[in-house]
C-alpha cells in the first residue's frame, strides 16, 4: 500500500463550513465597530490562519485582532459550528478508505476545541484516529499539525498524504515531506490560484475520485 495515512483538511475539504465562518466574521466585525467586508473577501480567507487574517487582510492591530477572534469564536461556538454540511460523497470516501485499512486523521487551522464538536455533529468523528486544530494562542502552523498526526500514528512522511483545498495545505504538506492531493471543490483553489499550482500536484474535482487517484 502506497499510503498508510490520509490526513484531511476540514474547511472546504470534508465539509462546506462557509455559512458559519462567514457569519462569524460578520459578527466579529460588527462587534468591533468595523464595516462588514464584501462576501467575496470573506469567502477568500476561509481555511487560513485567523489571527494572521485579521492582522494582514482586515488591518487589525495585534490587540484588536485577538479581540475580534474572541467575538468570532463566541458566535461560532453558539451558532456557526452547526452551519455546516458534508460535501456529497465524503461519507462514502471515508468508508472506502477505512475498509482498505488506511489510517485517517484531520489537520485544520480551525480552533481545536471546535474540531471534535463539528466532526461529531457531521457524524464522521469516529473515522479519525487523531484530530488536530489551532491551539488557544493561535501559534500552530499547518506543518506542525500534520507532523503531530504523523507522530501519533507512527507513519513516516513518505507513506502519508494530505488532502486539502488551499495553498496553506500544499505548503504545509511540502514542509512535512508528505504527498499532497488538492481538491478543487473547496474554497482555496480559486481559478487565479489554480493557474499557479504546479502541474505535478495531484488535483481532483470530486471527493469520490480521492481513493482512485491515490491508487490505494
Amino acid at each position: 500500500m502506497k499510503y498508510q495515512l490520509v490526513v484531511f483538511d476540514l474547511d472546504g475539504t470534508l465539509a462546506d463550513t462557509s455559512p458559519g465562518i462567514v457569519n462569524s466574521h460578520r459578527y466579529a466585525h460588527k462587534m468591533m465597530g468595523r464595516p462588514e467586508p464584501p462576501l467575496g473577501e470573506l469567502r477568500s480567507v476561509i481555511g487560513g490562519p485567523l489571527l494572521q487574517i485579521y492582522r494582514d487582510r482586515f488591518g487589525f492591530s495585534e490587540v484588536d485582532a485577538r479581540r475580534a477572534l474572541t467575538f468570532y469564536r463566541s458566535y461560532y461556538a453558539e451558532k456557526g459550528i452547526y452551519e455546516a454540511t458534508l460535501y456529497p460523497g465524503i461519507l462514502e470516501t471515508l468508508q472506502q478508505l477505512r475498509s482498505l485499512g488506511v489510517q485517517l486523521s484531520v489537520a485544520t487551522l480551525k480552533a481545536e476545541r471546535f474540531v471534535g464538536m463539528l466532526l461529531h455533529y457531521l457524524g464522521i468523528l469516529d473515522f479519525f484516529s487523531v484530530v488536530h486544530g489551532m491551539d488557544d494562542n493561535d501559534t500552530r502552523t499547518k506543518m506542525q499539525m500534520i507532523q503531530m498526526c504523523l507522530e501519533y500514528t507512527h507513519v513516516p512522511p513518505q507513506r502519508a498524504v494530505l488532502v486539502g483545498d488551499s495553498i496553506h495545505d500544499l505548503s504545509g504538506a511540502r514542509a512535512c515531506g508528505v504527498s499532497f492531493l488538492g481538491v478543487t471543490y473547496g474554497f482555496g483553489f480559486t481559478p487565479e490560484i489554480h493557474d499557479h499550482v504546479p502541474l505535478s500536484v495531484m488535483l481532483v474535482d470530486n471527493c469520490l475520485e480521492i481513493v482512485k487517484i491515490l491508487d490505494l
